[in-house]
């Protein structure tokens, strides 16, 4: 029996041969496919070279844009806290900023710092610089709590400029003068009436200083006496109780009523003259 040339339907490597000429037909197809992308990242090995200077300027354009960024965000949050200006500002903005700065006390000084009657007497707001220690502690600690602040803001205010404030306050309100009451609000100038009956210039040691020695708009507070040299030591039980607005908001609420009406005053009296200087009035009065 004669078997045909390639063996036959039966003959195994004709099959063989087959997936022979398959497998180069893919290695020369993956060959061609590799030389194409080595001449595509060619490419764009050539692309980025090119493209390389470009995208520094970008980068530094875009450090440039981020500390922009940053400092407009840090200008916002400083807008946030602007100082507040209680020699000019008008009434209206006083009555805003006596409201916000008896809120501040009474939740912060008192509920957080726990601040002392001795540390703040209770008629500590009709005493003008006391006052304006406070108040400037407020804008401060404000300030110092934003969320651009710095921490070591927060820091300065805690261990520094609390300190130093209260013991401003400590120097404008002689104890001698003013002195803390159990249960209830201490005494403001105690010997006030005293230095009444002896005559506008007060005693020994207590000038008052004329009307036209003081300042051309009337002073909203009744404080116009020189510290005594000798100072008494506070009761102990003061240094201990904090601070209540149970005690000093009466004082606090006779303050602000005196400032808003001295304001409205002065500020009547600028519309006057602004008037009579023929400026129509409200231009800049509120500004003064």
């Amino acid at each position: 029996m004669t078997t045909a040339p390639d063996g036959g339907p039966d003959n195994p490597r004709a099959g063989r041969d087959r997936q022979l000429v398959d497998v180069a037909a893919d290695l020369r197809k993956v060959r061609d496919d590799v030389g194409r992308l080595r001449t595509t990242v060619g490419d764009l090995a050539s692309t980025v070279s090119e493209f390389g200077p470009q995208l520094l300027d970008v980068q530094r354009d875009l450090n440039g844009l981020r500390g922009l960024v940053d400092e407009l965000a840090a200008a916002t949050a400083a807008t946030e806290n602007p100082p507040a200006d209680w020699f000019t500002m008008s009434a209206p903005a006083a009555e805003q900023e006596w409201v916000r700065l008896g809120d501040w006390v009474h939740n912060v000084l008192a509920g957080w710092y726990q601040i002392t009657r001795a540390q703040l007497p209770d008629c500590w707001a009709l005493h003008r610089p006391a006052f304006l220690q406070v108040a400037w502690l407020h804008t401060s600690h404000t300030q110092a709590y934003l969320p651009a602040s710095h921490p070591n803001q927060a820091a300065e205010w805690n261990t520094r400029w609390l300190d130093a404030a209260l013991e401003k306050v400590r120097r404008h309100i002689p104890e001698s003068r003013c002195r803390a009451v159990t249960g209830g609000p201490g005494e403001h100038l105690v010997d006030h009436l005293e230095t009444a009956q002896q005559g506008r210039g007060g005693g020994p040691g207590l000038p008052y200083p004329a009307a036209s020695e003081v300042s051309p708009y009337p002073n909203p507070y009744d404080q116009q006496y020189a510290p005594q040299p000798h100072r008494q030591r506070p009761p102990d039980w003061a240094e201990q109780e904090v601070i209540r607005a149970d005690y000093w908001g009466g004082y606090f609420t006779q303050a602000m009523q005196a400032d808003l009406a001295w304001r409205r005053d002065r500020d009547e009296q600028l519309a006057a003259q602004d008037t009579e200087a023929g400026q129509p009035p409200g231009d800049d009065a509120s500004q003064r």
